[in-house]
């Protein structure tokens, strides 16, 4: 089960720098299937550790389209 795996160093600094690069954008949150164009993991993978991130507070999700979730990073303080 992979919901105890610790996640991967590598694919969430992907992910997260992914997040920051589209962040500009209007209407910025991004859809689970767009990082595939973007970095070398399976789209299994980085829903995998979306999950994981989700649960560690670092991203924000709107699943009201189930095959189409939209993923934001939480803003946070760093005070």
């Amino acid at each position: 089960m992979t919901a105890n795996k610790s996640h991967d160093p590598e694919l969430r600094a992907a992910i997260i720098a992914e997040l920051n690069r589209a962040r500009g954008a209007k209407n910025w949150g991004y859809r689970t299937w767009w990082f595939k164009f973007h970095i070398p993991f399976e789209t299994t993978e980085v829903q995998q550790e979306l999950e994981r991130m989700e649960r560690d507070g670092l991203v924000t999700v709107d699943r009201r389209q189930s095959i189409n979730a939209q993923w934001w990073l939480v803003e946070h303080d760093n005070k």
